[in-house]
């Protein structure tokens, strides 16, 4: 239980519990999302952070100056950014293998801004990110943000932040690379799918030239990549737990390099 005795200190030290959870906030899947309002988002952040000071009573924290007070609430900042910021990108995975889908379907004019990531984005894209997101909520996987933040508490605690530029570039430049991969994979069945249409296409072409294969393809590919897609819906539940075995593996990664060695 929290103390009933407060100083100066504990104030201190709950604000900094509070910077980590908020910048955490700020971009996490779901929390961060560009629906949920700042107060709904501030009043969420405060009773998360209301819940690690319950389970991680107040430590005294070392510093003796103000500057020094300042620069352990950047660092608890930077902490909470980068889980929320590697969380979120790791669900714009999906997004990306929407946009090589409607990419091969001839969608890739079709197109709507993303308010999250202030972008163009495809509508397969759109509507992909939209199924994962239910399948999230619906199956508690939000909940992993929170338990990530109470991890990391205990990994990393408080005022004891080591920022390791060398670690975090590798972690992030190994993430980036796999980013691509992944999404490659999940949109794989729709450019196989539509390779064999252009190879048909090609085909009927030589056969029959008299044929106008431009208009006749570009129906055939939209058709093509509808059926694609209602076949490969019934995957997306387990696409949606690589893509969450993926956030927890980078998640990991990321409090490893921000660990005192």
């Amino acid at each position: 239980m929290i103390e009933e005795t407060f100083s100066i200190y504990h104030w201190e030290y709950y604000l900094i519990v509070l910077v980590r959870v908020m910048g955490a906030m700020a971009f996490a899947p779901i929390f961060g999302n560009i629906n949920v309002s700042r107060r709904a988002r501030l009043f969420i952040g405060i009773a998360i952070t209301y819940a690690m000071v319950a389970v991680h009573p107040y430590e005294p924290i070392e510093y003796t100056t103000f500057l020094e007070y300042s620069i352990i609430l950047i660092k608890e900042l930077i902490v909470g950014l980068t889980m929320g910021f590697t969380a979120n990108i790791t669900l714009s995975i999906i997004n990306m293998a929407g946009q090589f889908m409607d990419r091969e379907m001839g969608f890739s004019m079709v197109s709507s801004f993303d308010a999250n990531f202030g972008t163009e984005t495809t509508i397969t894209a759109q509507f992909y990110e939209m199924l994962v997101m239910v399948i999230m909520l619906t199956t508690n996987m939000h909940y992993f943000i929170i338990s990530a933040l109470a991890d990391s508490f205990v990994l990393i605690p408080v005022g004891n932040v080591v920022v390791d530029n060398g670690k975090l570039y590798d972690v992030m430049l190994e993430y980036i690379t796999s980013y691509f991969v992944i999404a490659l994979r999940i949109s794989i069945p729709m450019v196989i799918a539509t390779i064999l249409v252009s190879v048909i296409l090609g085909v009927l072409a030589k056969t029959a030239p008299q044929m106008n294969m431009f208009v006749v393809g570009f129906q055939l590919k939209i058709f093509t990549g509808f059926a694609v897609i209602f076949v490969t819906l019934q995957f997306l539940p387990t696409v949606t737990n690589y893509v969450y075995e993926q956030m927890q593996l980078v998640i990991e990664q990321i409090m490893n390099v921000f660990m005192v060695s």
